[in-house]
């Protein structure tokens, strides 16, 4: 589960980063079509990102190195 979360915060900064510069780099040139879908993207690439940040605080490494297959709980 760590492992998905990293990819998934790589790929949801991929999308939305794509999505914010593509998007409104096509706004500003006048390009309509193509504008749209890609800042409509940046919202799923946030949520990706959320997704993933959350997802790599659970199921963090544990001090001994080795990734625990349960989530961790507050220390005794």
């Amino acid at each position: 589960m760590h492992r998905f979360g990293v990819i998934s915060i790589w790929v949801g900064l991929v999308i939305a980063v794509v999505g914010l510069f593509g998007g409104f780099g096509l706004m500003f040139t006048g390009e309509q079509t193509w504008s749209k879908p890609l800042i409509a993207a940046v919202p799923i690439g946030f949520l990706l990102v959320f997704t993933g940040v959350v997802t790599t605080i659970i199921y963090r490494e544990t001090a001994g190195g080795h990734r625990s297959g349960r989530p961790q709980g507050p220390p005794n």
